[in-house]
Parts: C-alpha cells; structure tokens; sequence
C-alpha cells in the first residue's frame, strides 16, 4: 500500500504492516509542493537545512508546483537524506519509500524535454536522488518504487542508458497505460530494475495501475509486473484481497 502526504499514520497502514503487508510512503522531491510534513521539511528551511530554490529558467511543472532544483549539488541533495531518515525514524511500519514524479526525463506539461537546456543535469540530479534513496533504503531493509520513466534511450535507463530500468530501483510505477503493453511489457520486463537492490536481489516489483479490466489482464498476462490493480479513480479504496507472504518488507528492518 502506498501512504500520501499526511496519512501515513493512519492506524490503517500500522494493521496492514502488522499483519505482513508492505506500506510505502509517498515523497515527490521534483516539484516545489510543501504540503506534507516531510515535503515541508525539504522544500522549506527545517532542520535538515536551508529553503530549497527553484530550477532556473522557474519552470511551472504542473498545476500542483515548480520544478525545484535538484541538481547534484543543490540545497535540495544535501537535504535529502535527512528526510528520509526522519520518515525513517518517525514510521517504524514503513517497508519503504514511493518516489513520485522521480525518472531520467520530465514527462511534466509544463516542461517541454525537446527544447529543455539541461537534460543531462536533470537524469543526473534524478540518479543522485535515487541513489541516496537506495543508500537509505539499505540501511534500514526498505524497498524504493519510483514512479517515473527510466527509459532506454529516453532519458535512458541506469546505469546503462541503453536498457530501460533503474538498478538502484526496486521497481516503477506505471500508471494507467491501457493499451501500451507492447512498451510498457518490455520495459517492466529489462533485467536491470532492481539489479544493485540487496532487498529484491533483481528480482523487480514492478506495480502498474489500469483504467480496465482488459488493461489489467495485459499487464498481468505479459509476466512483467509483481503487482496489477485495475483502479480508474482514486477517490475511492481499492478492494483488498487477502494477506499472503510476500518475502518483502513489512516494517522497518534496523
């Protein structure tokens, strides 16, 4: 299950951890939104250190903020890991983190990737931002999903560009591609998700999200996914179905 902004909490997610189910917490580190405790913490001067700036050229990314400035070396990766060992510290019964927004390309309306001037510091900054994801991750027996594209070629995958996937990556999100799976079947399927991740050991668990009942029978079908939901609005909870052993994650490990 994936907490939002400010639910994480909730005695919900506590009763699906205790009962050996993985609970991941939401984080989007890419747009200026501070709503959230730890998206104030990151975004906002805090005890992990001082504001965080916009990217120059104050790119409006999308109608919830501005793309913030995630360089290597910016305010915002010197205050990443303090963030996420604050949510760390905070929710024992997290089994890991849910990295919004996070891939090697913008797929933003606001930022248009043919004319954006600094691509490569943005995959750049992207795989920084995973890799102090997968550091933390590791030290306390958690998982990272990111919902982004690491796609060959397109922003490229890592380390290699030429594959799609992200080793440091347990796995990604798609998110209502009916209709797509001669891409997004390849794509969950690349040997390279999850390939440094001691927690999965390779072996990915790529999650897609269906607007259809013939969407969620294609993703399933295509052996590339670990997990398919068909889920149209999110407004409403998603039926659950009974609790099985996993092998992953159900709560903070150390």
């Amino acid at each position: 299950m994936v907490a939002g902004r400010d639910n994480y909490q909730d005695p919900a997610f506590e009763q699906v951890s205790a009962g050996g189910g993985s609970v991941l917490i939401y984080l989007d580190a890419l747009i200026d939104n501070d709503y959230g405790r730890y998206h104030d913490m990151l975004i906002n001067a805090s005890a992990c250190g001082p504001a965080t700036s916009r990217w120059p050229g104050n790119y409006q990314a999308n109608e919830w903020g501005f793309l913030n400035d995630f360089r290597v070396g910016s305010v915002l990766q010197s205050k990443f890991r303090c963030v996420l060992e604050a949510m760390v510290a905070e929710n024992p019964h997290m089994a890991g983190f849910f990295a919004d927004d996070l891939g090697s390309r913008s797929w933003y309306p606001g930022v248009n990737w043919s004319t954006f001037p600094d691509r490569a510091a943005y995959r750049a900054g992207a795989i920084a931002l995973t890799q102090t994801l997968r550091s933390v991750a590791d030290a306390h027996g958690l998982v990272v999903l990111v919902n982004g594209t690491w796609s060959a070629n397109d922003g490229g995958g890592y380390p290699d560009a030429a594959q799609s996937g992200n080793a440091l990556a347990d796995g990604g999100f798609v998110e209502h591609h009916d209709g797509q799976i001669g891409y997004f079947g390849p794509y969950g399927c690349s040997s390279q998700w999850a390939a440094q991740s001691p927690i999965t050991r390779g072996r990915a668990i790529n999650f897609a999200v269906t607007n259809t009942s013939a969407g969620r029978t294609e993703y399933v079908n295509s052996g590339c996914y670990a997990y398919v939901n068909q889920q149209s609005d999110y407004s409403g909870v998603a039926p659950w179905g009974s609790f099985h052993p996993t092998g992953l994650p159900s709560r903070v490990a150390s």
